[in-house]
């Protein structure tokens, strides 16, 4: 081991006039007034104040002076012996007002005389310590720097917390815990958005957040957890809305967006439950809940009809007012509406296929759906493709034929969020196809 540790008075150590925070510098006060100017030094001797001295954890590296025997010179933690040497002799600052700024301070901590340090043999000995100090992680070799879920963890366990993520970073926790979204996806999450998000009290009353500093929910795990897995999604998808650039309005707009969807918790007014208070969920809990993530769901489990991954460019402006209500609508609250807003977008893109084709186009709807098979026949679509909308073009009684829609719609019978999605999954493709064709 080629170094000591030791206590030095600290008249005795000299600033380093070749130190990488600055260009060589010949005199000690000019580095003073640099140190001042360009690296914080008046904060960090406030901060040495208000403590009562340096960091513990840290100790400054010197090597002996090559010309004064019994004197050193800093080697690491040149800042830190500026503002020691300032609080001890605030006459060595460079402007009046600093002197006073810093004969406030040593008023305040009294005189600090001595420091331990960590005694190098030489300069050349002390290199390879301040490479992994300052040169960056290295490869995990060096100093690894906390990320911002990182440091709101840390405050968050302090008796002051005051980080602004602290909130959004333990949401971001519980989300792995209970593996509502996979760990690669949750690290992709800006936290800042997160926070963004939760400053917003209709956005945390949306979720059913009882504050903006805890995970103390007012509504069930299970619809917290819900509308939780939704908003990270989204904030994976700028496309979403779901990004730091929002203003309230906006996060305000996303709150109620996830209301009308059906996202958001119904069930109001519970007890308040402390998420962070609970215990570590048990395996098997947390593989039901990230169920939905990691395994093949149902796709009858979806609230909206149209998939969030179907896309379709829409020209025609009353085709493309229904397409959007329908992706925007949520089919169990809405059933009605969705089913008959279903069959609505299904008769326009027909007869825009049939007028574009110039097919045959008859009045009735599922006489216009036979026409258009058979021309999508000779485009190529299989038998298979268009089973589906041959059955409901031709039984009558079928549950989703056009004349079971309008018994719907009369009230004959009560349509449930099932009937629309899968009419519109046993359709996709030849949706796809005509929406293409008519884009």
């Amino acid at each position: 081991m080629t170094y000591k540790v030791g206590t030095i008075a600290i008249d005795q150590i000299y600033l380093d006039n070749n130190n990488p925070r600055h260009e060589p510098i010949a005199s000690e006060p000019e580095i003073i007034a640099h140190l001042i100017k360009h690296e914080s030094v008046k904060q960090l001797a406030r901060n040495i104040a208000a403590a009562g001295g340096t960091s513990p954890l840290e100790r400054m590296g010197v090597v002996p002076h090559p010309t004064i025997t019994g004197a050193y010179v800093s080697a690491e933690g040149n800042r830190r012996l500026c503002a020691l040497k300032l609080l001890a002799d605030p006459d060595k600052a460079d402007t009046e007002a600093n002197k006073k700024y810093f004969r406030d301070l040593s008023n305040q901590v009294g005189r600090l005389n001595t420091l331990e340090v960590v005694i190098f043999r030489s300069s050349q000995e002390v290199r390879p310590w301040m490479s992994l100090r300052h040169e960056g992680e290295q490869d995990g070799v060096g100093t690894r720097q906390w990320n911002s879920q990182q440091k709101a963890r840390f405050n968050a366990s302090g008796d002051k917390p005051k980080n602004p993520n602290i909130q959004a970073t333990q949401l971001i926790d519980y989300a792995r815990r209970y593996n509502l979204l996979t760990p690669q996806e949750l690290a992709k999450i800006s936290v800042t958005t997160v926070t963004r998000f939760l400053s917003n009290p209709v956005f945390r009353d949306t979720l059913g957040l009882q504050d903006n500093k805890t995970l103390t929910i007012t509504v069930p795990q299970r619809e917290f957890d819900r509308a939780v897995t939704r908003f990270l999604t989204d904030a994976l998808n700028p496309e979403s809305g779901v990004h730091s650039r929002t203003d309230a309005d906006e996060r305000k707009a996303y709150a109620e967006k996830l209301r009308a969807e059906g996202e958001a918790p119904i069930t109001r007014g519970q007890k308040p439950n402390d998420l962070n208070a609970a215990p570590e969920p048990a395996p098997s809990q947390a593989e039901e809940r990230g169920t939905r993530r990691r395994n093949n769901k149902s796709p009858d489990d979806r609230d909206i009809v149209i998939p969030k991954a179907f896309g379709a460019r829409i020209n025609d402006p009353i085709l493309k007012r229904l397409y959007d209500e329908l992706r925007e609508l949520h089919a169990g609250t809405f059933s009605f509406a969705a089913t008959y807003l279903l069959r609505a977008v299904i008769e326009r893109m027909t007869v825009l296929f049939l007028t574009k084709r110039g097919g045959k186009n008859p009045q009735a709807l599922h006489a216009k759906l036979t026409s258009m098979a058979d021309i999508l026949q000779t485009d190529g679509l299989t038998e298979g493709k268009l089973k589906f909308l041959r059955t409901i073009a031709s039984e009558k009684d079928n549950r989703y034929s056009p004349d079971t829609i309008g018994h719907f719609v009369h009230g004959g019978a009560i349509p449930t969020r099932e009937n629309a999605i899968r009419m519109w999954d046993s359709l996709e493709e030849v949706i796809r196809h005509v929406l293409k064709e008519i884009e």
